[in-house]
């Protein structure tokens, strides 16, 4: 427990110094170079690609897709068109070791979970405020994952989906919702007081309560493939947390709806 909260507290401590003190470009580094983490635990770790060289294509491919959707969306168009030519040329010269199967998971880690997580990118840089709205997908994401602990531990008696994650229960996932309404509604009051924002208290509410349920949505798709492959962490890059998708696994789900809330709602 000691390793975990150091190092969540140095996780956080990283987060504040690259997104407040430092250039927008340090982000896109950062966030790319999780990206290519994440792929390479999704496709490596798994099993999918281990040994193969494409694994080491997708992982750059997943280093590019924040910085090609940060710059402009039409940039991703580039990275998956090259994406797709390199990938189908090894698996037509290669057929034994690229079939179909190995062939759409290499999309669902090269491009479509880099692409989720980079919706944290594209709030802190196309929205005027983007360096108080990209605290949102993880103040709803973390705060459920916190309270769903708690909830889960003290009151948890009736398991919520035994096949996918034992240990999971209702009760700490009605304690997951609360907690991302109050944190929700704590990070509100916050930025209204030090940072002159008008915060819609309803709509925060509101944006906790849905954050929260696909926040654990995604905790339980990670989950699932973990279990189809028989592994426990996707990786030990943060100590007591596992991997970047172990880690960052509610915020693949959270930070594209917030970055989908925000093109219609004013929260703040």
């Amino acid at each position: 427990m000691k390793t975990r909260i150091l190092s969540a507290a140095v996780g956080i401590v990283l987060f504040i110094a690259v997104v407040y003190f430092m250039p927008p470009q340090a982000a896109i580094v950062a966030i790319s170079f999780l990206c290519a983490v994440a792929a390479h635990e999704m496709l490596g770790t798994t099993g999918v690609l281990r040994g193969s060289k494409m694994l080491w294509v997708c992982c750059v491919a997943a280093f590019f897709v924040p910085v090609a959707t940060t710059i402009d969306a039409y940039y991703l168009l580039p990275v998956l068109y090259l994406f797709t030519l390199v990938i189908f040329l090894f698996a037509i010269t290669h057929p034994k070791q690229m079939r179909f199967e190995q062939i759409a998971q290499s999309y669902l880690g090269a491009i479509v979970v880099p692409y989720l997580l980079s919706s944290v990118l594209r709030i802190l840089v196309h929205h005027g405020a983007g360096k108080v709205y990209v605290l949102l997908p993880f103040v709803a994401a973390w705060c459920s994952d916190t309270m769903a602990l708690v909830a889960g531990m003290l009151f948890g008696k009736h398991k919520l989906i035994p096949a996918v994650s034992p240990k999971k229960t209702i009760e700490g996932s009605l304690g997951g919702l609360l907690g991302s309404v109050i944190g929700m509604l704590i990070f509100g009051f916050v930025t209204g007081r030090y940072f002159h924002t008008q915060p819609h208290y309803l709509m925060l509410a509101v944006a906790g309560v849905v954050g929260s349920a696909v926040g654990q949505l995604g905790d339980l798709s990670l989950s699932l493939i973990k279990r189809n492959v028989g592994i426990k962490d996707y990786g030990k890059i943060m100590p007591g947390h596992g991997g970047v998708l172990d880690r960052f696994d509610s915020v693949l789900f959270t930070a594209p709806l917030f970055e989908l809330l925000l093109q219609f709602i004013n929260l703040l």
